[in-house]
């Protein structure tokens, strides 16, 4: 009886970074639904990623939908001419009542909830935002429609530090208490390869194109 025959396996590569540098990641502000703009260092971080980049021959492009996302990966694609979706579940950790404010502000006006922040636990909630479980859920779910949407294809996401590092974590089995072990670096690269449902890193946060601009 002859063997069935075999079709190629279909990999999907994910190219996921964060945007270039915003005017309130300079001023120390928390930003996470609100809008902000890049600076001129966050545009030349996202065209450098896009040098690194040159060589991909991208099918689509998901961003979360907010300017400095949409920006960075204007940016990055340049002449290329890319299927692109804004999809809000990419958005930032919702940061309710700290939006726009100085981290310095917050720490003297709401000492313990900073403290449940700084401490990874999962109990901290910004008064009117969102936990770290939430927004694990809504990424993790998000890279879910993504991978299943393009099938063997090469994609470009842009999304935000610490949706970032609650994707990461939730892809790697990570608690919830341990999202922020890995830095996410404006414009920083991770590559992660999908082969028949199972989840390979191929590179966390590469920063090697950046060194020219720090």
């Amino acid at each position: 009886m002859p063997s069935p025959t075999i079709g190629p396996v279909k990999v999907t590569r994910i190219y996921l970074t964060r945007h270039g540098q915003t005017v309130t990641n300079k001023e120390g502000r928390f930003c996470g639904h609100a809008e902000t703009r890049l600076t001129p260092l966050g545009e030349e971080q996202a065209r450098a990623l896009g040098r690194r980049l040159t060589a991909e021959k991208f099918d689509a492009c998901y961003t979360s939908g907010l300017g400095r996302a949409v920006e960075t990966a204007a940016l990055i694609a340049g002449e290329r001419r890319l299927r692109s979706f804004a999809d809000p579940d990419l958005r930032e950790l919702h940061y309710g009542e700290w939006e726009l404010e100085k981290e310095s502000a917050i720490r003297r006006r709401s000492p313990e909830q900073f403290a449940l922040m700084r401490a990874e636990d999962p109990a901290w909630r910004p008064p009117g935002g969102e936990t770290v479980g939430e927004v694990r859920a809504r990424t993790a779910a998000a890279f879910e429609r993504i991978v299943a949407a393009e099938p063997g294809h090469r994609v470009l996401v842009v999304s935000h530090g610490t949706a970032i590092n609650c994707l990461l974590s939730a892809l790697l089995g990570m608690p919830e208490s341990h999202v922020f072990r890995i830095d996410v670096a404006n414009c920083g690269l991770t590559e992660i390869e999908v082969r028949s449902g199972r989840v390979s890193f191929v590179r966390i946060n590469e920063t090697a194109h950046l060194a020219a601009l720090r």
